[in-house]
């Protein structure tokens, strides 16, 4: 097994002088894999969308990495993913929203009316999705109403500045559990076949569903999937024995002339790792993208991770150039 991480600043923003938004985190455990990629809006509203997309990783990943903390085999944590998709995309919505308040208070002391709300604010985001059981007078309904409504409105004002997209992965012998908001690819090759396992956007899409949006929508924007590995020797299984799987954001399917050109090129890709060829691919692949995001449609940001069944075989002096490369 072989997990590479690239990316690269768009060619458009390489000639304004401006950094990549987006933003990959991997992390490799004894029988599992987690893969997070996420896409900052390359917009004027979201300033600090860089920042936003970096925290979505670490969080979703904390998230997921915490799941697997409290179950005895990778078989109940299959389970448990599978059966907690809802709570895991409240918990992240959560996490993220405070992990953006932390980080917009540290780095603007400069806005003291917002200083001065964030214990509240902070306090709130914890608490986005509870539910008061029971019944209430219609005061204070109202009431609970018109505070949530403030406490949101004051939140987007500062999550909007951190806006992103976010794709991530859990990858094990088992199964593979995918889940993620708005634009980008989630990917597997699957024996002959390239397979989306998120729904993919059109391509070219300007306007996908995001981390800055309205808290009570947002879980319904998210799209989620368990795919048990499996040779498929029943008629009433599938097969998936996947031998690639990539994340990536929509810059890198923008790159190409059509969705089919792309999935050739991840056959190609895939073809070359199962052929031990697969060294060539892991030290090209950063100017590859950089080259994919000069000539593309939108020359915009290209960020991906690529887990590989098959090691690629390379020499001693590889191991340096490795750390030397890691995202």
């Amino acid at each position: 097994m072989y997990v590479v991480s690239r990316k690269t600043t768009g060619y458009r923003k390489l000639q304004k002088g401006l950094a990549c938004e987006d933003f990959v985190l991997t992390k490799e455990f004894n029988d599992f894999v987690i893969m997070a990629c996420a896409d900052g809006h390359g917009d004027r509203k979201c300033k600090y969308a860089a920042k936003g997309a970096e925290l979505a990783t670490w969080v979703i990943t904390k998230v997921l990495q915490d799941m697997r903390k409290v179950e005895d085999s990778i078989e109940d944590y299959g389970v448990a993913l599978n059966d907690s998709r809802e709570k895991i995309i409240k918990k992240f919505i959560c996490g993220w929203v405070g992990a953006v308040l932390d980080d917009y208070k540290v780095n603007h002391p400069e806005d003291t009316a917002f200083q001065q709300e964030f214990k509240e604010l902070s306090k709130y985001a914890k608490s986005i999705y509870d539910v008061r059981s029971g019944e209430m007078p219609v005061r204070e309904f109202r009431e609970l109403a018109e505070y949530r409504h403030k406490r949101e409105e004051a939140i987007y004002k500062i999550t909007l500045l951190y806006g992103t997209t976010m794709n991530a992965m859990v990858i094990t012998d088992k199964f593979v559990f995918a889940i993620g908001i708005g634009d980008g690819d989630v990917i597997a090759v699957n024996g002959k076949r390239v397979e989306w396992l998120l729904p993919s956007s059109n391509q070219f899409d300007t306007s996908p569903a995001s981390l800055c949006g309205n808290f009570g929508v947002m879980p319904e924007n998210f799209a989620s999937i368990y795919v048990p590995v499996t040779k498929g020797r029943k008629l009433t299984d599938s097969f998936f024995q996947p031998e690639i799987l990539m994340i990536s954001t929509d810059g890198l399917r923008n790159a190409f002339l059509s969705d089919e050109a792309f999935a050739e090129k991840l056959m190609e890709i895939t073809q070359a790792f199962k052929k031990g060829d697969g060294k060539n691919f892991v030290r090209n692949s950063k100017k590859w993208i950089e080259e994919r995001s000069m000539y593309g449609v939108t020359q915009d940001d290209i960020a991906f991770t690529l887990y590989s069944k098959y090691f690629p075989k390379f020499k001693q002096t590889h191991r340096a150039m490795k750390s030397k490369n890691k995202v």
